[in-house]
């Protein structure tokens, strides 16, 4: 049983209603009716076998369907004051108590009323409304009206589509019932949530024959891809889905076809004429004839013309007029007939007169007077209507002209449905007619066309992204104009929806920010975004050290350990990239692993891309390291989507701008931009005009298509903006010298200049209303590269230095002051100046003063990490600097050539750092001269020096120098005896003893000058002397400790002071002393977690603590992630030699905690690449030995060494660990044991006491000196020895750290029993316990070897099932470790037990 209202409406209005009998015989003698029943019986849920009348359609046999159907349901007519509401109720009580029990929610009211009294009721409503509300309920209305009539359309559509029965057989009176007003019915449900007044449309049935047809109009999204992105008078453009309930199979798989009968001709005259009546509510205009349906017409002879002389106009027939007036009134209706349609201009309207009526009409009973009748109606527009919507009805009713009909009158019902679904999608361009302006006919370039590709690749790579965590690339690549940017925007909403994160950057040449600097910009936006949403902080809350650090900051702290996220970062302009910027990337992206994942989208003209460009080996390298690449390619849009994107342009329908398309189309090769910019000129040039009479937009084809014009659309641009006014040209040249933006700040600072003081309002008035820039509030922003191009093309070369000139020294002129000017304004004056040559400065003194700037510049820009900019800021300052200006300008040039030298060293340029510092000694005063920058340069001296491992002495002796000269009592030649090293120690631990932690930390701020210095000294030397003089480091240490605690000393070196002398506690034994270590290690790390000034001295922090007392407490996968944090501070903050300290000590420490070894291995190439980038050697030795032990734990030991590098040794402490590990993980026992010998034999330092160094080679030593007792190798004493030592060593550690010893401690002991112990059960326990702790700290590579040394065990006591068990176990370890090698020794031995 249905409960469709509309369908209980129109069988209720079939039985009051006399259906005309030639219809009902013709649809009877059309097998489809059978059909028709069936389908009749499906709706209402009837059995024919019940109510066999069905199959008959005589008036007795409709009476007794009406009984078979009241049993069933029951109607109540209500008349309303409307007249003749229906109100349907259904009395299926069973069902209703159904819906009630399951507690269905309550359904919205519906009304279905009759077409005609449904439009009385919409004239109401908006003829009574209160003025203020009476356009939005006169605009909703009117897009109601809409869409009954594409339902209308659709159900005519349908009829005409039908194989049995087809409406070629329909005679006139039938078509005319068929489109009558009263055989139609509108379904409307009252949305309380909807924010637009009135009733929505929800369907529309033809009431004979019978169909039905939903509606569901959702309110479009308002994205940058629908049609309709704004709304008017909150009114939204609707998306309408029609569903058709028909029973008529139709022969017709193209709804706008265009070969059409004559029939459907009619039909479509026919519901222009309706349309027309649901708008005007039978109005007509003075001088028309009153509609096809008026009564008083119907039954006119066929030769009857009607006078239009007015409403009143008389009927006479032409036979009752003299011959000679006949004539004249033949004449006034070939000329009316002319004026209407203008372009007929071939055809002899005088004989066209007699057969004005269409062949089908005219055999029909049709006069050619009632298809003149309709024909010759007033325009919607005369109405007040809109033109899209009048030129709509008048091309529908045009469809009856016959012979006379025009060119853009319909061609079938399905293009004019089309044209109707156009309206509703996108009201506020194609159907409220706006003022008329050439700015407002480019509102279609806020979509994309074209793009429906591209815009599923992108959102189906980032859910890839998001549900696997593996990152992935895509570069979209084409020339300028083709849609790079707006398609890479396409997606952002959804990702944001998806509760992804969004950054998007964009390289300019014209800005000083180098390439790096925008992708870090680009990924501190990002960790912004992710500390915000953690935190709940709005943009004035957020730290200005969280703005300052990028990735590489604080900030990557609070990422890492933030809850899953996925990102979606999109950088265009690509092909302007460098090796560091791409490099940067690189690194992200493969670092980036599980939850938190990246989808890095990249975008480049592919004109400026050639084979050995940069981007090239960018793609082959990502691919290298497994990161899913994908290529999309940007080509010319095709004629289709053109005319779409010119139809939403003028706001015409797609189908009358067809032909100015494909011309559009053909000129520009499809570039979006191109096209948009091409029809523009157009606009301009008049030869597309707005008509202010018809609202509407004409053009002369032919005209169009004689233009002549270049394939550049720089022309174009610079073609259009030559012919502006000279200030309109002044503003584009200015704010094209800023690059694609220029903000606010700057605006008004240059509007402050005599020269430049209409520029914000004539960027207002002029170039914004003009389409050549947006704005957005803060910044005015050229619509496309392109504009930008072309306003600077409108400056002549040879004027170009000047001109940026003229605008930098306006800015300037306009500063408060240098300290407390905008860093924007400073940045963009500098780069407007530093663009000319220095020969157009006047004297020295203005080169003085853009030093000064220059200078300024490059401290802000090293303050913001932008190191690469920083340097060309200093380099241009010291440049600027006359020839003598040591003597006449010293502490000018003392901070500028500092300032040169520290930007070079962060951004790798050692040598030339050096040669700077080397000029800074010879020209400064020597260490006499106390002052900041003349120490700042010794230490930045010693940095370089202990930065190559080059000149470790001369380091070491220039800090022992500098600190006597402060005061500090320090031994020259740098020896000192074990008695005085055992005092300083001693001394400084009992004050640390004695104080309290919160003692400790309440030290006050330090101010002297002198002191920090000597801080600042101490913490180089600690460095130089652990590599250069191991022995005294101690004494070093202690002293700086000493120094601090006795000074109170509160400053940025104190929390490295702290943990420099925790260390050589740790270095003793794992006693007491260890355990004050580890406090005094603590507090200094709490110290520097308060200190926001201490951020660069972090990298040497860490290094310490986490090597030594850190390394005690702290697991260390915790320790790894600390110091991979150090190594990226260290090399923002422009430190990279103590970055390369902390990055070789995490990726030892990495291998250590059994992280898997592919990954580290590609981990390691990544480094090594930057190591190489900043020169650093030392470091690169280090990695290459460190892939070289990795590649023979993987089983891959084909790795070789340059031989450059092989002069420079790798640190032994750290070959000997790693190397021990790797010897004995392939069974080299006797090489462990030898290699544990030569470590007894080192000299005594504090690089050979680091604790887990310590522990680790006795963990190794032990299980070698094990297993070769128990094959019975000679001195086997010692081996069991070695043993016992060991186990105590580690049984020690164990008491600081479960989850980093325990488990070393059981295996070591599980190894120890098995050689010495006869219980099973006891030896079965204790490898259980091993494994059990190595799983439980997360060591792969331990578990595994647990497993196997219990395999071996009890494969060597018989026991083959749990032997296999073990080797099985270790097996799946090995795997999940990566260690191919050791997972085919595992299988080996499986196979040998399976003999």
């Amino acid at each position: 049983m249905t409960t469709d209202p509309i369908v209980r409406h129109c069988v209720s209005a079939r039985r009051q209603s006399s259906v005309p009998d030639d219809l009902s015989l013709s649809l009877s003698r059309s097998s489809s009716y059978n059909d028709f029943n069936q389908f009749l019986d499906n709706m209402l849920g009837l059995d024919s076998s019940d109510c066999p009348q069905l199959n008959r359609h005589s008036s007795i046999e409709r009476e007794q369907l009406d009984d078979s159907f009241h049993h069933q349901w029951e109607f109540d007519l209500q008349e309303s004051s409307a007249g003749g509401n229906q109100k349907i109720t259904s009395h299926n009580n069973s069902r209703d108590t159904e819906r009630e029990q399951a507690g269905a929610s309550k359904a919205p009211e519906v009304i279905v009323m009759p077409l005609g009294q449904w439009n009385e009721t919409e004239s109401i409503k908006t003829t009574h409304a209160d003025p203020q509300s009476q356009r939005k309920l006169q605009q909703a209305s009117m897009l109601r009206k809409i869409a009954v009539g594409f339902g209308i359309g659709k159900l005519l559509q349908c009829i005409s589509q039908q194989q049995e029965s087809p409406v070629s057989n329909y005679s006139w009176s039938q078509l005319q019932s068929l489109c009558a007003v009263d055989n139609f019915v509108v379904e409307s449900v009252k949305c309380e949530s909807s924010s637009e007044p009135g009733w929505e449309v929800t369907g529309v049935a033809m009431i004979t024959p019978f169909l039905s047809l939903k509606i569901d109009t959702s309110s479009l999204p308002s994205d940058c891809n629908s049609r309709e992105s704004d709304k008017v008078d909150g009114i939204r453009g609707k998306h309408v889905v029609a569903a058709i309930t028909s029973p008529f199979p139709s022969d017709r798989s193209n709804s706008a076809a265009e070969d059409v009968s004559d029939s459907e001709s009619l039909l479509c005259h026919l519901l222009g004429v309706l349309l027309r009546k649901l708008f005007t509510h039978g109005r007509y205009g003075v001088n028309q004839h009153h509609s096809l349906t008026d009564e008083k017409h119907q039954d006119s002879p066929a030769n009857e013309v009607v006078q239009v002389d007015g409403p009143s106009a008389k009927k006479k027939s032409l036979e009752n007029f003299p011959p000679a007036q006949r004539c004249v009134l033949h004449n006034n209706l070939v000329n009316a007939w002319k004026d209407s349609y203008p372009h007929v201009s071939d055809v002899d309207f005088s004989q066209g007169i007699s057969i004005l009526g269409h062949k089908k009409a005219i055999s029909h009973g049709c006069s050619s007077k009632e298809l003149q009748v309709n024909l010759r109606l007033s325009p919607l527009t005369d109405f007040g209507f809109p033109s899209n919507l009048s030129q709509l009805v008048k091309n529908l009713v045009d469809c009856g002209s016959g012979l006379f009909r025009p060119d853009d009158s319909y061609r079938s019902l399905g293009v004019a449905v089309n044209d109707m679904q156009v309206l509703l999608s996108g009201p506020s361009r194609f159907l409220f007619d706006g003022p008329p302006s050439k700015g407002n006919a480019f509102l279609g370039n806020e979509r994309l066309y074209g793009r429906s590709k591209e815009i599923a690749s992108l959102k189906n790579a980032f859910w890839r992204v998001a549900s696997s965590g593996e990152s992935e690339s895509i570069f979209v690549g084409g020339f300028s104009g083709c849609g790079k940017t707006r398609l890479v925007l396409s997606i952002l909403d959804s990702v944001r929806i998806a509760g992804g994160y969004a950054v998007t950057k964009k390289f300019d040449k014209m800005q000083s920010a180098s390439p790096l600097a925008i992708v870090l910009s680009a990924f501190n936006e990002m960790c912004i975004s992710v500390a915000k949403k953690l935190a709940g902080m709005s943009d004035e809350n957020i730290p200005e050290t969280l703005k300052c650090h990028t990735l590489f900051g604080p900030c990557s702290a609070k990422c890492g350990r933030s809850p899953p996220f996925s990102c979606y970062t999109s950088i265009l302009k690509q092909s302007w990239a460098d090796c560091m910027s791409l490099r940067l990337m690189q690194s992200v992206l493969s670092d980036m692993k599980g939850f938190n994942c990246m989808l890095f989208v990249g975008g480049f003209r592919d004109n400026e891309v050639e084979q050995d460009h940069v981007l090239v080996e960018f793609f082959t390298t990502l691919s290298t390291f497994n990161i899913k690449t994908s290529m999309i390619s940007l080509h010319g849009i095709n004629t289709e989507d053109v005319n779409a994107m010119i139809s939403d342009t003028l706001g015409i329908f797609p189908r009358t701008c067809k032909s100015l398309s494909d011309i559009v189309s053909r000129k520009t090769n499809g570039n979006p931009y191109f096209a948009l910019e091409f029809l523009r000129s157009l606009i301009d040039r008049d030869l597309i005009t707005y008509s202010l009479r018809d609202k509407h937009w004409k053009w002369d084809i032919n005209q169009i298509g004689a233009e002549n014009i270049t394939d550049n659309v720089l022309y174009i641009l610079t073609n259009k903006m030559s012919v502006l006014e000279d200030s309109a040209q002044t503003a584009l040249k200015v704010a094209s010298c800023f690059g694609i933006h220029l903000s606010v700040v700057i605006t008004k600072k240059l509007a402050a200049a005599p020269q430049f003081h209409n520029l914000q309002s004539t960027l207002d008035q002029v170039v914004v209303k003009d389409g050549f820039m947006d704005f957005d509030g803060f910044n005015y922003r050229f619509v496309h590269d392109k504009v930008r191009e072309a306003a600077y093309g409108l400056i002549p070369p040879v004027e170009k230095d000047q001109y940026h000139f003229i605008i930098g020294m306006a800015l300037q002129s306009n500063f408060a002051s240098l300290d407390e000017e905008d860093t924007s304004v400073l940045f963009a004056t500098i780069d407007q100046i530093n663009r000319c040559p220095p020969t157009m400065f006047r004297d020295d003194s203005q080169r003085i003063l853009i030093a000064n700037l220059n200078y300024e510049a490059g401290v802000k820009a090293m303050k913001c990490s932008n190191f690469v900019p920083a340097h060309a800021y200093m380099n241009a300052a010291v440049s600027l600097l006359p020839e003598n200006s040591w003597k006449s300008h010293y502490d000018l040039s003392l901070k500028c050539n500092y300032h040169f030298a520290k930007a070079a060293y962060s951004c790798g340029y050692v040598d030339q750092a050096k040669e700077i510092l080397d000029e800074v000694i010879e020209h400064g005063e020597g260490l006499e001269d106390k002052s900041q920058y003349m120490l700042d340069s010794y230490s930045l001296l010693v940095s370089l020096f202990y930065l190559a491992r080059k000149d470790l002495l001369q380091a070491f002796h220039t800090c022992l120098k500098v600190l006597n000269l402060l005061g500090e009592d320090l031994p020259i030649n740098g020896n000192v005896d074990e008695a005085e090293l055992i005092s300083i120690v001693t001394k400084t631990k009992t004050v640390f003893q004695e104080k309290s932690n919160e003692e400790l930390m309440a030290h006050h701020e330090e101010t002297s000058r002198r002191n920090i210095a000597i801080m600042q000294f101490y913490d180089q030397l600690s460095i130089v002397s652990y590599l250069a003089k191991p022995k005294i480091c101690p004494y070093v240490m202690a002293r700086w400790a000493h120094f601090c605690l006795t000074h109170n000393v509160s400053c940025k070196y104190t929390p490295g002071a702290f943990v420099s002398f925790s260390s050589i506690l740790c270095c003793e034994s794992f006693d007491e002393d260890a355990r004050i270590a580890c406090r005094i290690g603590k507090v200094g790390m709490l110290m520097l977690s308060r200190n926001d000034s201490a951020i660069e001295e972090l990298p040497g922090v860490y290094l310490i603590h986490y090597v030594y007392a850190g390394s005690l407490i702290e697991p260390i996968q915790a320790c790894v992630n600390m110091m991979r944090h150090a190594y990226e501070i260290g090399m923002q903050t422009g430190d990279p030699s103590k970055a390369a300290f902390n990055l070789s000590i995490m990726v030892a420490k990495q291998i250590k905690a059994g992280t898997n070894l592919l990954a580290l291995k590609r981990d390691i190439g990544n480094y090594s690449k930057l190591a190489t980038q900043y020169a650093q050697k030392q470091l690169r030795c280090n990695l290459l030995m460190m892939n070289k032990i990795v590649s023979r734990l993987i089983g891959d030991d084909r790795e070789e060494c340059s031989a450059d590098e092989k002069d420079i040794p790798a640190w032994e402490e750290s070959e000997f660990s790693l190397e021990m590990m790797t010897s004995f993980y392939l069974g080299h026992m006797e090489r462990v044991c030898h290699k544990s010998k030569l470590w007894e034999d080192l000299d005594d330092s504090m690089k050979k006491k680091v604790p887990f160094r310590v522990i680790y080679i006795g963990f190794f030593s032990g299980l070698a000196s094990a297993s070769l007792y128990s094959y019975g190798k000679k001195n086997s004493q010692r081996h069991l020895s070695n043993v016992a030592k060991s186990l105590e060593i580690l049984e020690k550690a164990a008491n600081f750290s479960v989850w980093n010893f325990k488990n070393k401690a059981s295996l070591l002991r599980a190894t120890m029993l098995a050689i010495t112990a006869e219980d099973d059960a006891v030896i079965q326990s204790e490898f259980n316990r091993a494994i059990l702790a190595s799983r439980s700290s997360k060591f792969v590579h331990e578990e595994g070897l647990a497993c196997e040394l219990a395999g071996m065990h009890y494969k060597k006591r018989g026991m083959k099932s749990l032997a296999l068990s073990f080797f099985h176990q270790a097996e799946l370890c090995y795997k999940s470790w990566g260690s191919h090698v050791k997972v085919r020794q595992m299988v080996r031995q499986i196979e040998l037990m399976h003999g």
